[in-house]
């Protein structure tokens, strides 16, 4: 009897001194997001047409304005500014950020705005060149590109393609030189340079090279190929990595040009529609807009207007790696923020919000 009630009393002892640990509750506001899943949105009564970050905050163009988003919270976007067009007479069709440094291309009255960014909810400007860039004829960008104190400015004069080097001091700029095609109806819609060499994207499918020291010269040489009917070319976005550059180039695909010999332009690897819906069956097919570079991870995440988003692995670009079809998105235009991509959707003709989205893109 002794030898049981003690082994009792142990059994409550040990009971007694045991610590129960509380149970976690999972937070029902906490959302666990996957990748390709659109974690935030700003709304827009237009899509916007570029997009630049500078920290936490997107700028955003579409006609007359400007906006400024705080994306802190990716799942809550904010507008904090809006910068209206000074003169009331300029589209903003191109955006830049240069470390404190906001460019704006323009069209229709043409020119390029420069802002002061230092504090990006009170953006200031600080210069502009709207001057004839000769007589009569002003640029009017479609993309700008920064490096080693250049500006360069693709776009037209209204008739023919136009590319611009202004030079830069400051908040000023100094039109150093320029080049205007003979080939109406042909404006530029991108634009990259390295130390040498400057390459321009034009929309009837062309992409030109220059001698960025003489650009005055003409191009050095071109490049095309056939597009399939249907899924004609508009020569965009170019981005440079090493000795390649990749380009979108809208409904005729997305290129990888090798310019290790910028006299000699060739393709290394090209994704058209039929390669694309050869590879996925089920998706729309190729309306390649804007794209960018994630050199860290190695992969391409591409503004797509039938598709959303495309990922591309920059060591097989000949392949669309994974893919998603959003209903109703035309994406036009996109930009890195950290796992994240910012996509500017324009969703022409469709139902969807225009506006920013932000889509998780990697863990």
């Amino acid at each position: 009897m002794k030898h049981f009630l003690f082994l009792i009393f142990s059994f409550l002892a040990i009971v007694a001194c045991t610590k129960t640990e509380p149970i976690e509750e999972e937070d029902p506001d906490v959302t666990e997001f996957e990748i390709f899943d659109i974690v935030g949105q700003y709304n827009m009564n237009d899509g916007p047409h570029d997009l630049a970050i500078k920290g936490n905050y997107v700028f955003a163009c579409r006609d007359d304005k400007i906006f400024v988003v705080d994306i802190t919270d990716v799942t809550k976007p904010v507008l904090v500014k809006t910068i209206d067009d000074l003169e009331n007479a300029n589209i903003f069709e191109s955006l830049l950020i240069e470390g404190n440094t906001l460019y704006a291309g323009c069209t229709s009255a043409g020119g390029v705005y420069v802002f002061d960014i230092t504090n990006p909810v009170l953006p200031t400007i600080a210069n502009k060149y709207v001057a004839d860039i000769y007589s009569g004829n002003k640029i009017r960008p479609l993309k700008l590109f920064y490096t080693n104190n250049i500006l360069w400015a693709a776009g037209s004069n209204g008739t023919y393609t136009m590319l611009v080097k202004y030079t830069t001091s400051g908040n000023t700029l100094t039109a150093a030189s320029y080049w205007v095609s003979n080939q109406s109806g042909n404006g530029a819609g991108g634009v990259w340079a390295n130390a040498n060499n400057v390459f321009i994207s034009t929309a009837k499918g062309y992409v030109y090279s220059f001698n960025a020291s003489d650009i005055t010269a003409g191009p050095l040489d071109s490049y095309t190929f056939s597009a399939e009917a249907g899924h004609e070319h508009w020569g965009k976005t170019l981005i440079g990595n090493g000795n390649k550059l990749y380009w979108a180039d809208w409904g005729a695909g997305f290129i990888t040009i090798n310019i290790t010999n910028p006299a000699d332009l060739s393709a290394d690897a090209l994704i058209t529609h039929s390669s694309y819906k050869t590879q996925h069956v089920d998706a729309e097919g190729t309306n390649v807009y804007d794209f960018v570079i994630n050199t860290t991870t190695n992969k391409i995440f591409v503004a797509n207007g039938w598709s959303g988003l495309l990922q591309i692995d920059m060591n097989s670009t000949d392949k669309v790696e994974k893919y998603i079809d959003y209903k109703d998105h035309q994406y036009y235009c996109i930009e890195q923020f950290g796992k994240y991509v910012v996509v500017g959707n324009i969703s022409g003709g469709t139902s969807d919000y225009k506006g920013l989205k932000i889509i998780k893109v990697q863990e």
